[in-house]
């Protein structure tokens, strides 16, 4: 793509910079100078929910979304049969205002649908919050070794996957996007979850296929509960003590003039996508 970027939205997160920028019809979103996302990576955003279709259990779904990104998980998520709800963690209050403000069909439908809420929080902070899921998808900074936010490298080590493990239902499942398949990232998931399996999602950037992959890890069904879930008819998971509340964000100029190139192969270019969100 040889259009030049320009600048929708710039300002202060609470990772650094945040730029909001257009190649084209494209949007893109960079912190610190570091390619998160772009509505290219549709895809392999939509992949991280697809991906676990076959592993689900019957519904009612209940649904836990590490980073936002641009929106593409959720909408996946929305499509998912049987489900009940679906949370978003999103570390970043900019990428939940520039959601709402500039993707406006998928944001829209997100408002309309009771089923989803977006909560400004750490999705570390809501494992440790004590609702259980059926589907954890996280796409969490720039996957299991390229990270923009050092402290996300806890969800990726292994008192985070325990951590995870422990948030999910007899027989759910947790996909991790990833920019590549990493063999000790991959033996240290087959150490916490019962069946791991890692599947290939594709992206086209600039008329090129660039490969991803999803580590779909699934629970036993059998554990200290038993079979089933201990949930009441109607009821959704309740987030006791994660939400963090938004704040006044002062503005920033660019951190220099080079933007990085919109390929979401992201140890080259710096993950709905997940971007720095939920971390």
């Amino acid at each position: 793509m040889n259009e030049p970027a320009v600048v929708v939205e710039l300002g202060r997160g609470r990772s650094g910079e945040l730029v909001l920028l257009r190649r084209g019809e494209e949007l893109q979103v960079v912190c610190n100078g570091a390619f998160v996302i772009a509505s290219c990576n549709e895809q392999s955003s939509r992949a991280l929910v697809a991906a676990a279709r076959p592993s689900l259990p019957v519904g009612p779904l209940d649904v836990l979304i590490g980073g936002l990104g641009m929106g593409y998980a959720l909408d996946e998520a929305l499509d998912l049969p049987g489900l009940h709800s679906v949370t978003v963690a999103e570390y970043e209050p900019l990428i939940v205002e520039w959601f709402t403000t500039h993707m406006r069909e998928r944001a829209s439908r997100a408002e309309r649908d009771a089923r989803s809420r977006i909560v400004v929080a750490d999705v570390h902070d809501l494992l440790h919050a004590g609702p259980r899921y059926d589907l954890i998808a996280l796409d969490t900074d720039n996957g299991p070794q390229w990270l923009i936010k050092a402290d996300n490298a806890r969800l990726y080590e292994a008192g985070g996957l325990r951590l995870i493990a422990g948030a999910l239902r007899p027989e759910g499942v947790v996909v991790f996007w990833s920019p590549e398949r990493y063999e000790e990232f991959e033996t240290a998931l087959h150490d916490s979850f019962g069946r791991v399996a890692a599947q290939p999602a594709i992206d086209v950037v600039d008329g090129r296929s660039i490969d991803y992959t999803m580590f779909v890890c699934c629970r036993p069904g059998l554990d200290e509960q038993g079979p089933g879930r201990p949930r009441a008819a109607g009821s959704r998971p309740e987030l006791r003590s994660s939400e963090v509340p938004g704040s006044e964000l002062p503005s920033c100029e660019p951190s220099g003039s080079e933007l990085p190139h919109p390929e979401r192969c992201r140890p080259c270019a710096g993950n709905d996508g997940g971007g720095v969100a939920g971390e």
